[in-house]
């Protein structure tokens, strides 16, 4: 029984110190979580009602295109920021 203690500890912890991967952070070394956070944001037509959607996936492809996770990052950041709501309104411009 006290070894089963243990074990759920152990699990609780594991579970509780591992980084979540919904979100996505800047100068972090890599763009893999902007591209992730994208994704999220426009799986299944979620942003396609956007006025910059069309837009918003060719600075996708940009970004995609470069080496330099600095440069992609800011590519991204653009990305994301064309059909991310803001007040409950989509940017047009």
């Amino acid at each position: 029984m006290r070894s089963m203690g243990i074990l759920l500890s152990f699990l609780l912890l594991m579970c509780l110190t591992v980084p979540a991967q919904s979100g996505h952070s800047r100068d972090n070394g890599t763009c893999e979580d902007d591209m992730t956070h994208y994704e999220n944001m426009v799986v299944n037509g979620k942003r396609d009602d956007a006025p910059l959607i069309t837009e918003s996936k060719a600075m996708r492809d940009q970004a995609h295109a470069y080496n330099n996770y600095k440069l992609c990052e800011k590519y991204m950041e653009e990305a994301l920021r064309m059909i991310r709501k803001t007040g409950g309104e989509y940017p047009t411009e």
